[in-house]
């Protein structure tokens, strides 16, 4: 699914377009980061197996969560965490295959899906998994106030149908659906600790109680979140190497690399970039690249104000030099990317119906100062200021900013770029009164999953959550469901190349620099997931002791 921007940190970056399958382990050394731009020989998707247990690792996530509660755990930080207990129906491996976990399936017909539970899960507390749970929390993460309710768009109903079963009917075909169980969307609480839990799940005093590798320990806040290992977890062939995980929020990006190359912090996902040159040098540990379906853009942050013009928001379509961007903030290691969908949200299998019409927008967003500057007379633009939200302490947001800042200028458009808070910064992602006075929205985010419904479906459709500017074009919604109810994949590629034809032209997104995972890992470690898949999977149960 389309995520909430991440709460800390602009990402480093590798060529989304080279990722296809590399499964090579090649981890940079000392020097530069980015000197050389990152190749496909260079992006890895997982370490070798650990060795041996160790008794406790120290991780930093980026910002510290606003809830565990897995329907709502849509950030980095929090999504990161919470897939390290709570276990989806399905789940993925580190190249994002997805396979059966808590359940099996079988696609009945294209308007009803049977899942059977697994025989012998437990949740934490000894209590069996029962088709109840599995009913209750899908019909949890379908409600209204949940972040991940696109997921449940076409559902008519989920019912206990067996004393193993349970279906799940669709008002209409829904191809996607499958995809969502090996995401937050499918992670299964317990249905009688939730009741009694109520509102509480997922806080500091609720916790959570899931079936997962690990168990909820405590959360400090403002200092970190623990984790401990589920001796009794039913999968024998995952058994968890750390014994506890301790989560750190250390935000500032000075202060994460001192940590990490004093050995004080043995693991980070999603490294900033002005860290790269401190952590690729350093000897107590390597930097690793892996594929991801992340990137970089401004998003316009609400319905009203000046960028309600078509014409302004050509303008800085034009006006921004990504290839810049990427060669400058991100130190050549980022490719410029230039409408909503990255190429490596597109199935492989499909990127030849993807490629074409990506290329238009290429040459149709191309760097070109003059075309802009001729938008902008032909736009409604008074000279007033437009207000870029970035989050503080993030030096890449910063410098991104800064250079938009300026190209901006350069086409008569004045910016003005506003700090907030990390944890305001992660509320405005998805409250519209966290954004008042706000015009763009300098965001991170991803994809949990290589398909182009799920950023499409939260971004376009009337009534998702980051629909900010309130866009409907019925014409647009009837293809993206007829796409989401094929399950010829060829066809589907087809209707979202139709319906990227009439989106584009009215986007309220620049497209920056498409981005990868980067991973700092202790030499004293090894066994981490280094695709993004990590965020779906409950990835610290792989990482031990490297000897």
């Amino acid at each position: 699914m389309k995520i909430a921007p991440r709460t800390a940190r602009g990402v480093t970056a590798a060529a989304a377009a080279l990722i296809a399958s590399s499964t090579l382990v090649a981890c940079s050394g000392g020097g530069a980061a980015g000197s050389q731009p990152i190749n496909a020989s260079q992006l890895v998707d997982s370490l070798p197996s650990a060795k041996a247990d160790v008794d406790k690792i120290t991780w930093n996530v980026t910002g510290e969560p606003d809830t565990l509660d897995p329907r709502n755990a849509v950030n980095y930080g929090s999504g990161q965490i919470v897939r390290n207990m709570c276990e989806g129906l399905l789940k993925m491996d580190a190249k994002f295959a997805i396979s059966p976990n808590l359940a099996t399936y079988q696609q009945v017909s294209p308007t009803e899906l049977k899942l059977t539970i697994r025989d012998g899960v437990k949740f934490w507390d000894g209590t069996p998994l029962t088709a109840g749970d599995v009913a209750y929390s899908l019909q949890r993460s379908a409600a209204q106030d949940s972040v991940v309710s696109f997921g449940f768009t076409s559902v008519r109903d989920i019912a206990v149908t067996g004393a193993k079963e349970v279906t799940v009917s669709f008002k209409q075909p829904d191809s996607a659906f499958i995809g969502y169980l090996a995401t937050v969307a499918g992670v299964v609480l317990e249905k009688a600790w939730a009741e009694k839990t109520g509102d509480q799940v997922g806080t500091s005093t609720g916790g959570l109680m899931c079936t997962g590798p690990y168990k909820f320990g405590s959360w400090r806040a403002g200092s970190g979140i623990t984790i401990e290992r589920n001796d009794q977890y039913w999968n024998t062939e995952l058994k968890p190497k750390a014994k506890t995980v301790d989560f750190t929020f250390v935000s500032d990006d000075t202060a994460l690399a001192q940590a990490l190359g004093a050995g004080e912090i043995d693991g980070a996902y999603e490294l900033p970039v002005s860290t790269l040159p401190k952590l690729t040098a350093a000897k107590t540990g390597r930097v690793v690249f892996g594929p991801s379906t992340q990137s970089t853009e401004l998003l316009v942050a609400r319905p009203d104000g000046p960028l309600r013009n078509q014409k302004l928001r050509d303008a800085l379509q034009r006006a921004v030099d990504r290839d810049g961007i990427a060669k400058v903030v991100f130190n050549g290691a980022g490719q410029a990317n230039y409408t909503e969908l990255t190429p490596m949200t597109w199935p492989t299998a499909e990127r030849a119906v993807y490629q074409p019409a990506y290329d238009q927008w290429v040459k149709a967003r191309s760097y070109d100062v003059n075309a802009a500057k001729q938008l902008v007379k032909e736009s409604s633009y008074d000279g007033s200021e437009l207000v870029l939200a970035i989050q503080g302490g993030d030096e890449a947001s910063s410098r991104v900013a800064q250079l938009f800042q300026q190209q901006a200028s350069a086409i008569g458009v004045k910016i003005k770029i506003q700090t907030m808070q990390p944890l305001v910064f992660a509320q405005a992602s998805y409250d519209a009164t966290k954004r008042a006075g706000v015009d763009l929205l300098y965001t991170s985010n991803f994809n949990s999953q290589q398909n182009p419904l799920e950023p499409l479906g939260f971004d376009l459709l009337p009534g998702q959550p980051y629909n900010y500017t309130d866009f409907d074009d019925p014409a647009v919604t009837k293809l993206l469901g007829d796409a989401r109810a094929s399950f010829d994949p060829k066809q589907r590629a087809e209707l979202i190349v139709q319906a990227q034809a009439l989106y584009e032209p009215k986007s309220a997104m620049i497209s920056l620099v498409s981005t990868n995972t980067a991973t700092f890992l202790s030499n004293k470690l090894t066994g981490a997931v280094t695709s993004f898949a990590y965020w779906s999977m409950p990835q610290m149960a792989y990482v031990g002791a490297a000897q």
